[in-house]
C-alpha cells in the first residue's frame, strides 16, 4: 500500500484551471500533482480556519482550494483562482 493519495477535480475547478495564463496553468497543475504526497511533501499549504479539512495550496498569486480526507487518501481540488477571489 502506498503513501499517494488519488487526486479528484470538481468541474468548477477544471474550468477555472482551463481559464488560466498557460504558464500560470503549468506551474498550477504541477503542484496540484504533488499533493498526491500530501502531507508528506513540503508545499506552502496552509489550513482554513473555520473548516475542518479544507487548505489552501499557494501557487504564486494564485491559491487552490482543496479538500483532504485522510481516511480515504483523497485530495479534492474545490476551486482555484486568484488569491483575490478565491477566498
Amino acid at each position: 500500500m502506498g503513501f499517494e493519495n488519488r487526486i479528484l477535480i470538481s468541474k468548477k475547478a477544471l474550468k477555472e484551471l482551463q481559464s488560466l495564463p498557460v504558464k500560470e496553468r503549468e506551474l498550477v497543475k504541477d503542484r496540484i500533482s504533488k499533493l498526491a504526497y500530501f502531507p508528506l511533501v513540503r508545499l506552502d499549504v496552509q489550513k482554513l480556519r473555520g473548516y475542518e479539512n479544507v487548505y489552501h495550496l499557494r501557487v504564486g498569486g494564485y491559491r487552490v482550494l482543496f479538500e483532504y480526507e485522510k481516511t480515504e487518501k483523497i485530495v479534492r481540488i474545490l476551486k482555484i483562482g486568484k488569491r483575490e477571489n478565491v477566498y
